[in-house]
């Protein structure tokens, strides 16, 4: 695992002899963090686009008898890299078969039936035609890794959620440690993370923070996903959707690095940008060599349309 960000930013710093500091003077740890984050999005980039198998995972949705539209995970890559999309009529495995992707001129408004295509519309997927019953689609899809951030609060009792209404009763931040209130307040929400920086809970909107009792106040709108939660001992970080771990492979902390130490020690010159170029190719270079044969088994040309070859289809 990648280490924390706190880590990499002690890591940086000395590196480029960055280690005197104050809150007035100095490069401050916002700076750093930013250049890691951009750092994350050049590399998971670089990944998804050499590698899209890499980065992947699935989603199952239940689906409502006559309802055409359904919104894609959260957590799709760019809004917009699935995959792939298939159906169940009663929602166990084995009777999943895939979805053909249409386009809008084809999307159908008559009675619904048994779907066999669907159409991407911004957010959404359009189950074509709309089911006639209930039953499941999975999403396939190159997922978004969570931004970098650092441990800003955390989390004590009487902290609770309520797993029936999706909905948390009470949040507090144990006041007797540092609370970074500005810095959570800055964006609106916050993401809860465990102590090995996996995701608990995401894009929680709040209000505002008691930094004497610790408590937060969540927006009462709020509901959260199914499978979240909130444990005492988890950790507050800033943004919708944040951790203090990268969840890119182990084999990329080097490129954070030498990405941050470049933008650190070349921030002031006006050739910063070749020297990013370098840390960059060089990482592409690495990356490519390393994933290059993922697996060894062969793989084999998909067929799409094998009604082409004499053979039903679904």
């Amino acid at each position: 695992m990648i280490r924390r960000v706190d880590q990499l930013i002690e890591t940086s710093r000395q590196a480029t002899e960055n280690t005197q500091y104050t809150d007035t003077a100095g490069l401050q740890d916002s700076e750093f963090i930013q250049y890691l984050n951009d750092a994350q999005d050049e590399i998971h980039a670089i990944i998804n686009n050499t590698f899209p198998s890499i980065l992947m995972k699935d989603e199952e949705i239940t689906l409502v008898s006559n309802q055409e539209a359904y919104d894609i995970p959260r957590d799709v890559y760019l809004g917009t890299r699935i995959d792939l999309v298939e159906f169940s009529f009663s929602g166990n495995q084995q009777n999943y078969y895939p979805l053909k992707k249409g386009s809008m001129k084809e999307r159908l408004n008559g009675v619904p039936g048994n779907p066999s295509f669907y159409i991407r519309r911004s957010n959404q997927v359009l189950i074509q035609p709309r089911p006639q019953s209930s039953g499941k689609i999975r999403i396939t899809y190159q997922y978004s890794i969570p931004k970098l951030d650092v441990r800003r609060g955390q989390v004590i009792a009487p902290t609770a959620v309520d797993p029936v209404t999706k909905t948390i009763t009470n949040l507090y931040l144990d006041p007797l440690q540092v609370i970074q209130d500005q810095e959570l307040l800055s964006q609106n929400y916050i993401s809860i993370i465990d102590k090995n920086g996996v995701v608990q809970m995401r894009s929680i909107p709040i209000t505002a923070i008691n930094t004497t009792t610790g408590q937060v106040t969540v927006d009462p709108s709020f509901t959260f996903k199914d499978g979240e939660t909130i444990s005492v001992g988890d950790y507050a970080c800033k943004g919708e959707f944040s951790s203090t771990n990268s969840q890119l492979p182990d084999i990329c902390e080097r490129f954070l690095l030498e990405y941050c130490n470049t933008r650190i020690l070349m921030r002031d010159s006006n050739t910063d940008q070749d020297a990013i170029s370098a840390v960059m190719s060089k990482a592409q270079d690495t990356i490519t060599k390393a994933f290059a044969e993922p697996d060894s088994d062969p793989g084999y040309v998909a067929i799409l349309d094998p009604q082409y070859f004499g053979w039903d289809i679904f």
